[in-house]
């Protein structure tokens, strides 16, 4: 089949030229226990690394919930620091390995109500082409999402009982109040493998989100109350759930 050179061409210098597309920010919560969802970003930061892909891992939990979980490397400023301008954002933004970079981000709070540029604009601006984002968010953290993004794909962790679902559900439409996430998607801990629960939540909580939630899957692991070291019985089934997802798109 004969193709036109020429074409062939123009397709590509537009390809090389065309600009990066913004990375997609993804964010992984539980309400029940914040700082669990750490030990699955650290597997799942290196997943997606192995991938191919350009990470910015944002940590959100505070010192006093990690127990004896420690921070990949030290940090000298936190990164509401670069959002204020009183850093570059080189200083809040720290580099594990070429593709992955990891910022400590306990201090938003003290950040005014709007920060310009984004942490997605100053990303873009900094000559690293950033595939992905993560977010590790604190659940009791006030303060504006929009700082980061405006496009925020969330992950919540949940167990099946009744209140769970609940906390889970108000925790999620208050997101929402402040910022329309870009999706939801949930993953069941522990117990049987429960659609009801799912069923349960859904009816709940999307009349009051607007949008529908996506079931990931299930694991049988159940929340611990120990120390985040040996949080997770099975935390590559976890991880392989959310990476999956993450991939997608």
């Amino acid at each position: 089949m004969h193709r036109d050179t020429r074409q062939d061409q123009a397709s590509g210098l537009r390809e090389l030229f065309a600009p990066a597309a913004p990375p997609r920010f993804h964010a992984l919560t539980c309400p029940r226990r914040e700082a669990i969802v750490l030990p699955i970003a650290q597997v799942l930061a290196h997943a997606l690394v192995e991938r191919g892909l350009n990470i910015a891992w944002i940590d959100e939990l505070d010192l006093s919930l990690r127990q004896d979980w420690p921070l990949p490397c030290p940090v000298r400023f936190d990164l509401s620091q670069s959002l204020m301008n009183h850093v570059p954002l080189a200083s809040g933004l720290q580099s594990l390995n070429p593709h992955l970079w990891y910022a400590l981000s306990r201090r938003l709070a003290r950040v005014p109500t709007k920060v310009f540029p984004t942490l997605m604009q100053r990303l873009q601006d900094s000559g690293i082409v950033f595939d992905r984002v993560l977010l590790c968010l604190a659940t009791a953290l006030d303060r504006s999402l929009l700082h980061y993004h405006d496009a925020i794909h969330h992950t919540v962790l949940t167990a099946c009982g009744e209140d769970d679902l609940m906390q889970t559900r108000d925790w999620m439409v208050k997101v929402q109040s402040q910022q329309r996430a870009a999706s939801w998607s949930v993953v069941l801990v522990g117990g049987d493998a429960d659609q009801p629960a799912f069923d349960r939540l859904a009816a709940s909580a999307e009349p009051l989100l607007g949008q529908p939630i996506q079931l990931l899957g299930h694991v049988s692991s159940q929340f611990p109350q120990g120390a985040l070291s040996s949080a997770w019985d099975h935390p590559l089934e976890l991880r392989d759930l959310i990476l999956a997802h993450i991939c997608q798109g």
